[in-house]
């Protein structure tokens, strides 16, 4: 039998054990930590580059739109350099630097730090600027130093479309440091870089580095990848730098000394062995004094005890001792309770964690005490942000008067459910339905209470849909029907006969019908001319008979859609019984374009001609078609129209002023094809009435 040792010795063996693992741990924790501290740094740099590149693009698109602005410019249309120079330079205090103008072939123009007429050097890079006056597209220059000013800059160089000019913006470089310094935390350095790696701007503005280049090794990487992460030596100090390349091939570096990243490791690695040492003192310290003690316990206690330290059940302990014994049946009991509770804590923490539904616990002081995954998706908090914090954060200012509501609730026993507004960790509000419940201690007394939260924001939005579209349907539909009644008074008045009646309103209500599918199928947004044309004209045009559409894609208001679709409609009738889509080999063509009007403003004029139809005659009396066709076509769409019965063919021409009948909205999708449906009737063209 093996000889057993005192159990002080055994105590102070089973410390000495546990130094082991815990120095094993430390060297695992060690790197682990260094791993992760690593990454977290890496992480910031990448998340700084990519944050200060956006502010950079920002400032390139915000000179970019102050050079568009100015390219709108009458006095460039109409080569007024002069006056276009007072106008460059009243437009530089809105953003850094200076404007210049340059010729299509690399001469400079004129340029805003100087008076208008005094000659100018030629421009360092005239390749560029031919480029973009060839291309058409906007480009960046790399940092050189301006003849005129003596700083170093780069500039933006963007083409001035329909006439030979090329518009130049310089950015200053310590004005693009300042835009770095704003984003960049301290303890890091942010440099702009071009393509060639020289060094734009720094933030902290040391203009000593404007102009020298990066290490050979860093450049080769950040050519290789848009983005990344590098050891590298900056500056005369070896950094930890990432970089993000933006969209014109510059690229923005976020650096930080590396003695900064180490240097808390250090520290928590001399505090990790301070407490080994204490700790292991301690901890044989204490096994010398409690061995002496615990020796005269007995071993079932001891491991029964240990059964329940290590979360397990126990039933009895059966000792010589009363007072042990007692103490191991409360034990017994004690380690029943708690695994009934654990198994009951496992599983409402289960079901809160995978609740869809937002839940939070608060205290009865309004701080937050519990937060689930779906309370970290709905108000985008996460856990360690929200538990600690006041519940009135996510309440607007005009309704913290619910928290007392909650609490009456509460304090009465009562659960309390309303809709009401929350707001996301953004600032955005959300709509939501909340439960509030009571939550009571072991005695009965409130504790707390449990918030429970779900996102009714869709329900709500379907529901305002919902009451916009029947408010819509309702008045677009009294709409049609008073367009249909006059249409039909209209069409009775001029009618011969009930059946000459039935044939020209039918055929017309089809072409309203077919304007409408046209606005349905585009959501109400309106339509493009080419879809209109071709499918109020798709029920007449057959095997002898051709269409021609021609001109640019241009989007219609819904209420030009039906109006020039009436006109269209009965154009297309008379040309079905009188004119060139009756007969084989009959033409008809539509143009439409955008020109300039006397007074300048844009008008979409709109043209109709037949050929290879009969003789036109003009019509010996002005029925429904010509009113269609003239005065409801000028009144609705307040345009000018003019008719011609020429012999060869008749002509249309509409001339509409652009921003009363052209809308804003998107390309439209493909459109469905034209039901069939027959022709209707006008009295307008050759051998109408």
């Amino acid at each position: 039998m093996q000889r057993p040792v005192p159990l002080r010795v055994a105590l102070s063996l089973l410390a000495l054990a546990a130094l082991l693992p815990s120095l094993a741990f430390f060297a695992l924790e060690y790197r682990v930590v260094l791993g992760e501290k690593q990454a977290e740094v890496e992480r910031q740099g990448r998340l700084y580059a990519r944050t200060i590149a956006d502010d950079i693009a920002r400032e390139i698109a915000v000179k970019r739109a102050q050079l568009a602005v100015l390219a709108t410019s009458p006095y460039l249309s109409s080569d007024d350099l002069a006056g276009f120079h007072t106008q460059a330079r009243q437009s530089v205090p809105i953003m850094p630097g200076w404007i210049l103008l340059f010729g299509g072939d690399g001469r400079q123009l004129l340029n805003t730090l100087e008076p208008f007429g005094r000659p100018l050097p030629v421009t360092r890079a005239p390749a560029l600027v031919k480029r973009v006056a060839e291309t058409g597209a906007c480009e960046t220059s790399d940092l050189f130093r301006s003849v005129m000013s003596g700083r170093s800059v780069v500039t933006l160089i963007c083409p001035v479309h329909g006439t030979g000019y090329v518009l130049s913006g310089t950015m200053p470089v310590e004005h693009l440091a300042g835009v770095m310094a704003r984003q960049t935390p301290d303890g890091w350095m942010a440099t702009l870089v071009d393509r060639d790696g020289y060094v734009i701007a720094r933030s902290d503005a040391d203009d000593a580095m404007v102009g020298t280049r990066l290490p050979e090794a860093l450049r080769a990487r950040m050519a290789a990848d848009a983005s990344g992460w590098s050891a590298t030596r900056l500056g005369g100090q070896d950094r930890q730098a990432g970089w993000q390349r933006l969209f014109n091939d510059w690229s923005v570096i976020a650096s930080v000394p590396r003695a900064t990243v180490d240097a808390p490791m250090m520290r928590w690695k001399t505090d990790v062995l301070w407490s080994l040492v204490v700790f292991s003192v301690l901890a044989m310290l204490c096994s010398a004094l409690v061995g002496e003690w615990i020796i005269r316990s007995t071993r079932d206690l001891s491991r029964a005890a240990a059964v329940i330290g290590a979360g397990g059940v126990i039933d009895e302990v059966e000792t010589g001792i009363r007072e042990i014994n007692e103490v191991g049946q409360a034990l017994a009991q004690a380690s029943h309770d708690r695994a009934k509770g654990e198994i009951a804590n496992a599983h409402l923490a289960a079901l809160v964690s995978s609740s869809g539904d937002a839940i939070m616990s608060v205290s009865l002081d309004g701080e937050i005490l519990s937060w689930n995954v779906a309370a970290e998706e709905l108000y985008g908090y996460r856990a360690d942000e929200a538990v600690c914090h006041p519940h009135a954060m996510l309440l607007p200012e005009d309704r913290l008067g619910e928290l007392d509501q909650k609490l009456a609730a509460a304090q009465a026993g009562e659960s309390l459910r309303l809709d009401t507004i929350r707001l996301r960790r953004d600032g955005t509000p959300v709509e939501v339905s909340l439960d509030a419940a009571p939550i009571r201690g072991g005695d009965g007394t409130l504790v707390g209470i449990s918030v429970i939260a779900h996102d009714i924001s869709s329900r709500k939005r379907n529901e305002a849909h919902i009451e916009f579209v029947m408010r819509e349907l309702s008045h677009r539909t009294k709409n049609l029907i008073t367009v249909i009644i006059a249409m039909a008074r209209r069409t009775a008045r001029q009618s011969d006969s009930f059946g000459d009646f039935e044939e020209k309103f039918t055929g017309r209500l089809h072409g309203l019908a077919r304007s409408h599918d046209l606005l349905v199928h585009r959501d109400w947004m309106g339509a493009s001319i080419e879809d209109l044309v071709r499918l109020q004209l798709a029920p007449f045009v057959g095997e002898s008979a051709a269409l021609h559409v021609e001109g640019p894609l241009l989007m219609l208001r819904p209420e030009a859609v039906q109006n020039l679709g009436f006109a269209l409609h009965e154009l297309a009738t008379n040309a079905n019984k009188y004119g060139a889509l009756g007969q084989g080999g009959g033409l008809v063509t539509i143009r439409w374009e955008i020109a300039a009007g006397p007074d300048g403003a844009e008008r979409v004029r709109l043209h109709w001609h037949e050929s290879g139809g009969p003789p036109v005659v003009a019509p010996s009396r002005a029925g429904f078609g010509t009113t269609v066709i003239q005065k409801l076509t000028e009144a609705s769409l307040n345009a000018s129209v003019t008719v011609a019965y020429d012999p060869a063919g008749f002509r249309w021409d509409v001339d509409m002023p652009a921003a009363e009948v052209l809308s804003e909205a998107p390309p439209p999708p493909p459109v469905p094809p034209a039901p069939p449906s027959g022709a209707g009737d006008a009295e307008t063209g050759s051998g109408a009435d």
